[in-house]
């Protein structure tokens, strides 16, 4: 059994990060159809990584998750806090205050801590670090290719913020995914 967290709460953590996912699938369905289906795992985030998490959960109450799954939700997890922490604020300066893009940066908030704190309490191994992080890098470069961030807009981004906002998040990813991986070389 996880040492650091109680059983009930783990239970609460998978059932919101559930409840999350539903949410996402029906906040982000309109994008769902102008993306083809081979392209979802890598363009539709909000309900891919909270389902993720919770199935990472769900192995921690054995206290042995599945270190690919566990890269795959964590990892992507964190990259996306940061991003949502670039993106939103600006979303916001350019387009106006509105309060579901200012609820959302406490969403991602919400799964890149879980991240943090998976990352911080299990080892992930160095071949998981490499896979995820190269796929961080193809989802983050097909995002940026097809100018989507999720079912997020980028209305009045200029091209050179749009392309910055990308190069940014793509270097946080690969400079954690190094980060990782070197410490799993040290362990």
């Amino acid at each position: 059994m996880n040492k650091q967290l109680n059983h009930k709460i783990i239970i609460l953590i998978i059932f919101l990060d559930l409840v999350w996912s539903i949410m996402a699938v029906v906040y982000d369905r309109e994008i769902f159809s102008q993306i083809p289906i081979y392209l979802w795992p890598f363009l539709s985030i909000c309900p891919v990584f909270p389902t993720l998490l919770s199935v990472a959960w769900l192995q921690t109450l054995r206290d042995k998750p599945n270190t690919f799954l566990l890269a795959f939700s964590a990892l992507p997890s964190l990259v996306y806090l940061f991003a949502a922490i670039i993106y939103y604020p600006t979303w916001m300066i350019l387009n106006g205050f509105d309060w579901m893009t200012f609820g959302a940066i406490f969403w991602v908030l919400a799964y890149g801590v879980q991240g943090v704190y998976l990352l911080s309490r299990y080892r992930i191994k160095r071949l998981a670090v490499l896979v995820v992080g190269a796929f961080l890098v193809f989802s983050l470069a097909l995002q940026c290719s097809t100018q989507t961030y999720g079912a997020q807009d980028f209305a009045n981004f200029s091209p050179d913020l749009y392309f910055s906002l990308y190069f940014i998040v793509t270097l946080f990813a690969m400079i954690l995914s190094s980060v990782l991986y070197l410490a799993d070389k040290k362990r």
